[in-house]
């Protein structure tokens, strides 16, 4: 059986690849359906046209510079990429290899032959493929910086870290002689927060509060422990024990305590102070001081000053009493041997009183009997009694009190004061001058004011001035009698009228002794005392 014949022009307009053949020139001969079919023209637009019409002008310099160049040497190309313009101006990406046939020797020019192919699915897989390597760039850019922020985050934490380990460690060695420092002071402390709960407790007051718990209970709170007052047998209320006391008032200085029971009760001396935070209480660091052999070497002073004054009291009334009887018959005696008498009879009433003295500071208070009472006349009085001695001194006193304060008061008492005042002010003023008392009375208060123009006192001996037994180093330089109790009795007489005693001074240039007392409302039938 024959075979049929090759339509050879079928093949060429029906292959799959666009084919052009063209002159050595560039000029177009030919072209089959499928390549015309691309660029959307007719055979009669693109054969007598320039085939480097078909490309932008990029790629014309492109094939006149490399392809063209490549067919007139080796006679062909292989996959020039380039875009080829179709007839709506659109591009087309394309692919083109080329061989050429050289010119015959019958005359016939030379011919290139060039292949199309459609290089628009590849054109859209080489973009895909670039942009997936450029967002694979990207995303391995963005790895190594995340890698390098991360690294760098890590090594910051570390750094950090190194300064946490220092900082605990300074801490833990600060915490450590914090700790040392609070267990080897002999005092104990006590830090609580807001609430009163226990944030530090040292190992002296772990033992002071072992002292205070009740027998048989082994974890008491605050208001079951042991705690009394001053007296030692009174059982501190809840809210004035320490703890208790520092979160409610906040700071306070110098309570006296004392824990436990029987002969190992201990004294402490307690002071609180506030810890704030943004204006807010936020808790309080309480100490307490053992002062149990401080208290008793008080009180065994006080013991022994009580006994010491209660022995020379019996004699010294004995001895009073048969001056007294001499004296009742001055008449009979020499003049010389009355006199003797006589100043041994005034050094016996000062010693009396000076004993008194003792007695009343041993005791630590003194007993009171209000009555009505005119206070002008316990003023006056009193300068009357002090005026003697006071001329002797050269000094003068001036007055400036009202016709009568009417009050209830102990007059004894409240002209003992007058008594102590009026003398120290004669006394410590050596150089003579005036002293000057007023008397002033408001709706609740009577205010009197002793100034003398004396020595004076340094501030350091005025926080010390109502301390028993204290004397000025000025008054001892001038050898100024006395034993430093007058101003402590006075203050405790003063204060059991619930009234105060202050003092203002300067070396030098004398003191004013302020003496306040609450006024008391006197009965519609008072009569001052002596106009009976």
């Amino acid at each position: 059986m024959e075979a049929a014949p090759l339509d050879y022009e079928a093949l060429f307009h029906d292959a799959p690849a666009g084919y052009l053949i063209s002159g050595a020139d560039g000029t177009v001969i030919e072209a089959n359906r499928t390549l015309l079919s691309w660029l959307g023209m007719t055979r009669q637009e693109l054969v007598g046209s320039s085939f480097l019409k078909l490309l932008p002008v990029g790629d014309r310099i492109l094939y006149a510079t490399h392809a063209a160049p490549q067919m007139g040497i080796a006679g062909f190309f292989a996959e020039l990429a380039v875009d080829l313009i179709k007839a709506d101006g659109a591009r087309m990406p394309a692919l083109l290899s080329a061989s050429r046939i050289p010119a015959g020797g019958d005359g016939r020019p030379a011919l290139d032959r060039i292949i199309v192919f459609n290089a628009r699915e590849r054109r859209l897989y080489e973009q895909e493929l670039v942009n997936t390597l450029r967002k694979t760039e990207e995303a391995e850019a963005a790895r190594a910086s995340a890698e390098a922020s991360v690294f760098a985050q890590q090594e910051a934490l570390r750094q950090k870290d190194l300064i946490l380990q220092a900082s605990l460690t300074e801490s833990r060695r600060k915490e450590a002689l914090l700790e040392t420092i609070l267990n080897t002071v002999e005092v104990g402390v006590v830090v609580v927060d807001e609430a009163g709960n226990d944030i530090l407790t040292n190992s002296r007051q772990i033992h002071n509060r072992q002292r205070a718990v009740p027998p048989g209970v082994r974890d008491a709170v605050e208001c079951e422990l042991l705690i009394f007052g001053p007296d030692r047998v009174t059982p501190l209320p809840p809210d004035l024990r320490p703890v208790r006391r520092a979160v409610l008032g906040g700071s306070y200085s110098e309570q006296l305590v004392w824990f436990g029971a029987g002969d190992g009760q201990q004294a402490l001396s307690v002071s609180a102070r506030s810890v704030r935070g943004s204006g807010a209480f936020r808790g309080s660091v309480i100490v307490f001081s053992d002062v149990t052999v401080l208290v008793n070497a008080v009180r065994a002073k006080d013991d022994f000053v009580a006994n010491v004054s209660h022995e020379l009291r019996t004699p010294l009334t004995s001895i009073m009493g048969y001056l007294d009887l001499l004296l009742d018959d001055a008449g009979d005696l020499p003049g010389h041997v009355t006199t003797s008498l006589q100043v041994a009879m005034r050094n016996s009433e000062k010693l009396l009183a000076l004993v008194s003295d003792l007695l009343t500071a041993a005791a630590g208070g003194s007993t009171i009997t209000l009555q009505a009472t005119d206070l002008a006349d316990l003023i006056r009085s009193a300068v009357t009694s002090a005026a003697p001695r006071a001329d002797l001194s050269g000094v003068h006193f001036e007055t400036d009190v009202p016709d009568t304060l009417p009050d209830i008061l102990d007059p004894r008492r409240i002209g003992q004061v007058l008594d102590n005042l009026l003398s120290n002010a004669v006394k410590y003023s050596p150089g003579g001058g005036t002293v000057t008392v007023r008397a002033r009375r408001s709706a609740a208060h009577t205010r009197i004011e002793i100034a003398d123009p004396g020595i004076g006192m340094t501030e350091a001996e005025q926080g010390e001035v109502f301390t028993k037994f204290f004397r000025s180093a000025t008054a001892r330089r001038a050898a100024i009698p006395g034993v430093g109790l007058g101003l402590v009795i006075s203050r405790k007489i003063i204060e059991e009228h619930h009234g105060t005693i202050t003092l203002r001074s300067e070396p030098g240039r004398g003191t004013v002794f302020t003496v306040t007392l609450p006024v008391a409302q006197a009965p519609e039938n008072f009569v001052p005392l002596g106009a009976l």
